[in-house]
């Protein structure tokens, strides 16, 4: 495990201990690094989120064949188009009916 200092506002370090508190933390230590784990995990989500919607947007138009929209309202239709098509294949797919 590597050693980390930091230097946190006296505002801010009360609010821990008060939160640290109210919430069962033991240590101001366990209270950090749940938040930095937290933290890393909201980053990775919207890392993956950001590339699944450049992904989708580099495919725009291509969807059954269709053409490129030339517009954002053209894009967001054609995206809800897609996305209704693909939520039914996969209700099919994996129905437990």
């Amino acid at each position: 495990m590597e050693h980390v200092s930091i230097k946190l506002e006296t505002t801010m370090a009360k609010q821990i201990e008060k939160d640290m508190k109210e919430f069962n933390y033991s240590t101001k230590t366990e209270f950090i690094r749940e938040s930095v784990r937290d933290k890393l995990k909201q980053l990775a989500e919207e890392k993956a989120k950001k590339k699944a919607w450049k992904a989708l947007y580099n495919a725009r138009g291509i969807f059954k064949g269709k053409g490129k929209a030339k517009t954002d309202e053209e894009f967001y239709k054609l995206r809800e188009e897609a996305g209704k098509e693909f939520m039914d294949i996969l209700e099919k797919r994996f129905s437990q009916k």
